[in-house]
């Protein structure tokens, strides 16, 4: 891979997992799972929420292969059912994250700290299935150790955006407000959309061309 082919994937890398993560459409379900908590207590769920996403992305983005052969699923497979869960995921946002409103809603004030930043919060609104899939298909994707790294850096990046969006929070709600944070996340569901599309016709072209080439011998 030329040094060009490093940045494109790089920045392929990166802004596929951001628009799945959606930093910020997310901070006002954070705000709604944390209001009970003192400052310091949601705090402490953002630290732990956001280090256990990102170490579990990372996890993935290093095993991807493993998984693969493990499950006997090839990347084209893959990439067709992950630009589904996408396509899914994105059409959820558009139509106002009931998904997430269910999380946000379903009883969680009984809920101690700890457990509130593993679930709902790091699993599965910050690494959900969405996620999770684009993640071994990057990883698939990279064919050497300085991409694997690079992919390994994209994670990291978006969840130091992550963690930020959590300190700032108030400061961005008061920016965008709530229909302004609604409208990233959908103007993000636009963008994911496309890029589960994309997937999907990646993975069917090479399958095709496996099926012509297995035709034309």
């Amino acid at each position: 891979m030329t040094c060009v082919d490093y940045i494109s994937y790089f920045v392929t890398a990166f802004t596929t997992i951001f628009v799945i993560v959606d930093p910020p459409g997310n901070i006002p379900f954070f705000i709604a799972l944390t209001e009970r908590f003192s400052e310091k207590e949601r705090d402490r769920v953002s630290k732990k929420s956001t280090l256990i996403a990102c170490a579990l992305l990372i996890i993935i983005a290093l095993s991807g292969d493993i998984l693969l052969k493990f499950f006997h699923i090839s990347i084209e497979s893959l990439k067709v059912a992950g630009g589904i869960l996408l396509f899914v995921i994105a059409i959820d946002i558009l139509l106002g994250g009931a998904r997430k409103e269910f999380y946000a809603k379903r009883g969680l004030k009984h809920i101690d700290v700890d457990s509130l930043a593993v679930f709902p919060i790091a699993l599965p609104l910050y690494t959900g299935p969405g996620a999770i899939t684009a993640t071994i298909v990057l990883s698939a994707e990279a064919s050497d150790i300085p991409s694997k790294i690079l992919l390994i850096a994209s994670i990291a990046l978006v969840y130091i955006i992550v963690r930020l969006t959590h300190v700032y929070s108030e400061v961005v709600i008061k920016v965008l407000g709530k229909s302004g944070s609604d409208i990233v996340a959908r103007v993000m569901a636009i963008f994911l959309a496309a890029i589960g599309v994309e997937y999907v016709f990646s993975g069917l072209e090479s399958e095709i061309a496996k099926i012509v080439e297995i035709i034309r011998t």
